[in-house]
């Protein structure tokens, strides 16, 4: 069964180990140039990890001229550079934005999700980015929204007890 990253930026909280974690996996060094999922610092308290969700209909894929872009049996899209021409056609219609460039070796760089087994879940320590079963992707997301509704319904059980008057 494939697997998909799941990002839950409920639980983000901008350390940025995704991101040193990748860039030593795959550069051999710390570096968030060359890491290949961002974290993106929307507001204070708000940081978003930003990475490829190897789409169903890829437009990287399908924009390539010289079919270097291909899914690998885990899934992911990879780049393979030996038919790579450095159009960077993928870098500029990614909808997500999810690819970068490499400028020491001036080639695409995004993520191909560790051959399956993605470093960035392991070092994650809040979980903010899982690798799930394509079949459960949104059940994180149900969780979440069911505790939400929870949390609210407990809440105004607590205001009636209390006797103030629910929202």
């Amino acid at each position: 069964m494939e697997k998909q990253l799941v990002i839950n930026v409920d639980r983000c909280t901008g350390c940025r180990m995704c991101e040193m974690a990748c860039s030593l996996e795959k550069e051999g060094e710390c570096n968030t140039r060359y890491s290949r999922i961002k974290v993106i610092k929307m507001e204070e308290g708000l940081d978003i990890p930003l990475v490829c969700l190897q789409c169903e209909d890829p437009v990287c894929e399908n924009v390539c001229p010289v079919k270097a872009i291909t899914r690998d049996s885990n899934g992911a899209l990879v780049i393979n550079y030996d038919l790579c021409i450095g159009c960077k056609m993928c870098l500029a219609l990614c909808p997500l934005g999810a690819a970068s460039i490499d400028t020491r070796l001036n080639r695409i760089i995004k993520c191909d999700l560790c051959n399956g087994d993605p470093i960035c879940v392991k070092f994650c320590q809040p979980k903010a980015i899982e690798y799930v079963r394509k079949d459960r992707v949104d059940t994180p997301k149900k969780r979440s929204t069911a505790k939400k509704i929870f949390e609210s319904i407990k809440s105004e059980e607590n205001q009636k007890v209390a006797g103030l008057k629910p929202r």
